[in-house]
This record gives structure tokens, sequence and C-alpha cells, in this order.
């Protein structure tokens, strides 16, 4: 049977509640835990129980970014299949055993996409219905850490998180996942989505923020940057028509929004290779 690593980012006083996002131990599946802290006086917050489980490896880190975090943790991951869980979702029953076995009778896939619901009991979002691999930009836009699952080989030292992007980030606070998957489709792996719910969560689908947010907008625009380079700038028109069909004037100011991030990501990436 193959063996999982979930990998927990948690900051501050949320260290508290970390061992009520634990599952039940279980043969096989570890964890592995980076704690952010601002202030060394939160590292007494830290329940004495944790340092104790064997199936528990725990990361202190006064340095902060969830995209660092789940790259530290990354690095440390050994199982067959890695999974970015939040301290703040929780499992549904037989969770695990649908993670496995999606990928025992998929030995080809890479990524593995799922479901998630909301404390109510509703999904987060309108879902296909089918299983379907995800090759286009608007399919690897709308998924989350927290409804995706990772063979490790594929991606333990071929792929890390851009440090520019997610929260905690002094640049962009979202799409750290999107810009994750883009290099994995640059590389070529396979990513199928299943129709099949693996988590409750409370997150909030950063897309939806994308008309009243300009952090949101930014970073979308950065995104635009990284997925079509010289190109960016003309999709941020179309984007922007997309999302604002009705509003001439909301059309612009998105527009101006992504440009906006697209000159930041290109400028940050200029400055990288030189």
């Amino acid at each position: 049977m193959l063996t999982l690593d979930i990998l927990i980012s948690v900051k501050d006083a949320h260290i508290v509640r970390i061992k009520d996002a634990l599952p039940e131990e279980r043969s096989g599946v570890k964890y592995i835990i980076c704690f952010q802290y601002s202030n060394e006086s939160f590292l007494q917050l830290i329940p004495p129980v944790l340092e104790s489980y064997s199936d528990v490896t725990l990361i202190k880190s006064p340095l902060k970014g969830l995209s660092l975090s789940r790259n530290m943790m990354l690095e440390k991951a050994t199982s067959d299949l890695v999974y970015f869980m939040d301290d703040d979702t929780r499992f549904l029953p037989y969770t695990i055993d649908n993670m496995i076995k999606t990928f025992e009778q998929n030995p080809n896939i890479d990524i593995a996409f799922f479901q998630a619901q909301t404390y109510t009991g509703k999904t987060l979002r309108e879902y296909p219905t089918k299983k379907k691999e995800v090759v286009s930009f608007r399919e690897r836009m709308n998924k989350l850490a927290c409804e995706t699952v990772y063979r490790r080989t594929s991606i333990q030292g071929v792929i890390w998180y851009n440090e520019d992007f997610g929260v905690g980030s002094s640049l962009f606070s979202c799409y750290e996942q999107q810009i994750f998957l883009n290099e994995a489709y640059r590389k070529h792996l396979k990513m199928i989505y299943f129709p099949l719910p693996i988590v409750l969560t409370s997150a909030l689908y950063s897309p939806r923020m994308l008309l009243v947010d300009k952090h949101v907008q930014r970073a979308f625009g950065a995104l635009l940057g990284q997925v079509y380079g010289k190109k960016a700038v003309f999709y941020a028109f179309v984007y922007a028509s997309v999302f604002a069909k009705k509003s001439q004037r909301q059309i612009l100011q998105l527009i101006n929004t992504f440009v906006q991030g697209i000159f930041i990501w290109q400028r940050k990436h200029a400055t990288k290779h030189r």
C-alpha cells in the first residue's frame, strides 16, 4: 500500500489547535508540521504531546510565508504521496483511503484533484461530475491546495512553491497554488481530476474575490505574467472582459490592476535572471 505524508502549515496561536487537525494515527501515514512564529513567546503554546508523537515531524521557523513553509515541509517529505492540509480543514470519512486508492488504481498520474466541501456539507463550488484530465489554464486556475494530492517523486526537487506568492509574501497574497501547478504543467506532469469529496474547509475561493479585491487582482496579473509571458497584457484585456461582462468601468479597472501585477512580476523575473 502507498504511504502518505500530510503537510500542515500553522502560525502563532493557531498551534494550540493543531492536535485537533490531525486525523487518528494510522500505519503508513505521517505528518509534517511547519510552525511559523512571529515571536518566541508563541513557542510556549506548542502542545507538549505534539513532540512526543512518533508519526509527527515538527519544524519551528521564525520566517513567514505560506509558500516558504510548504517548501520546507516538502523537502522533508519521504512518503509516496504528499498532501498539503490547512489547520482549519478536516478530512471526510475514507478520505485517506480514497487518496491512496486513486493513485494505486492510476499509477500513471502525478497529481490528483478532488472536491472540497464547506462545513455545511455543500460543495465549495460547482465541480465537473466526471473524471477528466486537467490541461487548460482555466481548469488549473480553479484548483486549491486542499483538493490536491501529489506523487512525491514527481514534484520533490522538481518544482518548488514560488515564495513571492501566498499568505505572508511581501508581493502577492494568493495564487501560489496556480503558479505551482503551471510549473507542473510545464514539466509535463499528468494531472487528473476525480469527482470525489475529500475535505471540509472554511477556505475562501480566491477567484470569487477577483471583482472586489485589488490584492487578488494584482496577484492574478502576476499569474498571467508567469503563464503567458510577453502576451500577458493581451490576456489581461481578455480576462478582464470575461470577469466583468456588463461594466465597462469595471473592465478598465481590472485591466489596470492586472497590468500592475504583470509589470511587478516582469520586473522581479528580469531581476532574478540578470
